[in-house]
């Protein structure tokens, strides 16, 4: 490896231990990649949409993996970079999951009307839209993940903690606890949309479907609970 980042992962590691509330976010985050697991193996889900939203889902699997792995090595802003995929993606899901019949115009359209008819701020207006919502809270979100994990500003604070220049990774107890609840809040979302999309009267297998359907409605009930967990624990962290 080109830098040697044991130790910081070692010492992350410990204070994720020490957290209830970030070891809550990593179970749920956890539940998630088995879910998507789950259902990405099916062979049942054989439409080219299906494929589509079943790719989508691992999209996501690998980002969260990818952040996590970040994370717990002290690469902060990478590990922000993944989780603004997930946002992203999870925009796209959730258009795809109210409105089906854009998974075949985006899939077969040109490259050149994908980027005019699907770009970011275009998907985060059309569902602004259809939830007839004035307040920007997509753009407000993409546009922090973006600041922070992917744009270039003069203050780099996930690089420079308390304007001082670190060479290299650094471990940090306040920085990857909070990265939890960004990793988890984000990725049950996706999740959530991501299995509304999926078309479970694919499935032709009885036994098979039903357990798929039980696996989706436990996983509904968990997303509302652990909503309102990371809810309620932003509110406490501000009040």
């Amino acid at each position: 490896m080109l830098l040697d980042v044991s130790a910081i992962h070692d010492q992350n590691s410990g204070f994720l231990e020490q957290s209830k509330q970030a070891q809550e976010n990593l179970d749920a985050a956890s539940s998630c990649i088995d879910v998507i697991s789950d259902f990405a193996r099916i062979e049942s889900f054989s439409r080219e949409d299906d494929v589509v939203i079943l790719r989508l889902g691992i999209r996501v699997l690998n980002d969260a993996g990818a952040a996590a792995s970040c994370a717990y090595s002290g690469y902060y802003q990478p590990a922000l970079a993944m989780i603004r995929d997930i946002v992203e993606v999870s925009f796209l899901l959730d258009l795809f999951q109210r409105q089906p019949e854009q998974i075949a115009e985006w899939r077969t359209c040109s490259e050149a009307d994908r980027k005019k008819k699907f770009k970011p701020v275009k998907i985060r207006e059309t569902l602004d839209n259809l939830d007839g919502r004035q307040e920007k809270v997509r753009k407000e979100a993409y546009d922090f993940f973006s600041g922070h994990g992917t744009h270039i500003d003069p203050f780099m604070q996930l690089i420079s903690p308390d304007n001082l220049t670190m060479i290299g990774p650094f471990a940090s107890e306040k920085i990857v606890v909070a990265f939890t609840f960004d990793l988890a809040r984000w990725l049950l979302l996706a999740t959530g949309f991501f299995l509304k999309a999926i078309d479970l009267s694919q499935v032709k297998d009885e036994g098979l479907r039903l357990s798929l359907t039980q696996k989706k409605f436990n996983f509904i009930i968990q997303l509302t609970s652990a909503t309102t967990r990371l809810n309620l624990s932003q509110m406490t962290c501000h009040g």
